[in-house]
């Protein structure tokens, strides 16, 4: 498994960046699972904002930290996932997602990101011990 993979496993939450329809950035808290393929996948309603934007402009960023404030963002190209099987999945074993789209599975809209490009920032500073 490669390093930015398990970075991300361990620091699952982050903030997914889209732009607007004037152009302007929008972030905003976004979890993230991994498939068994181990490709990272986001999921969003079809009613919100983002997946408006999202769908008007397919290029997107995420970011995540770590408790010792290193940062991985991972950019890419938007890719939605249009299969039924696949969101009965993530519904059934995915909580939060159940809580929220069990009845409403329709709504549910998965994607994830192809051409991806991770940039790192890991800081290396040794903080005094009091």
């Amino acid at each position: 498994m490669s390093k930015e993979l398990n970075f991300i496993k361990e620091n699952s939450m982050g903030f997914l960046s889209t732009v607007d329809e004037s152009g302007k950035p929008r972030v905003r808290g976004f979890g993230i699972m991994i498939t068994e393929d181990n490709r990272i996948l986001f999921g969003t309603s079809n009613k919100r904002r983002t997946f408006g934007q999202l769908k008007a402009n397919p290029h997107a960023e995420w970011i995540t930290k770590s408790k010792n404030s290193s940062t991985l963002r991972v950019s890419g190209d938007v890719l939605f996932v249009n299969d039924m099987q696949t969101k009965l999945n993530i519904i059934e074993n995915t909580p939060v997602i159940k809580k929220l789209y069990t009845g409403r599975e329709d709504e549910l809209e998965l994607f994830y990101l192809k051409n991806v490009e991770y940039d790192w920032f890991e800081m290396m500073i040794d903080l005094p011990n009091k």
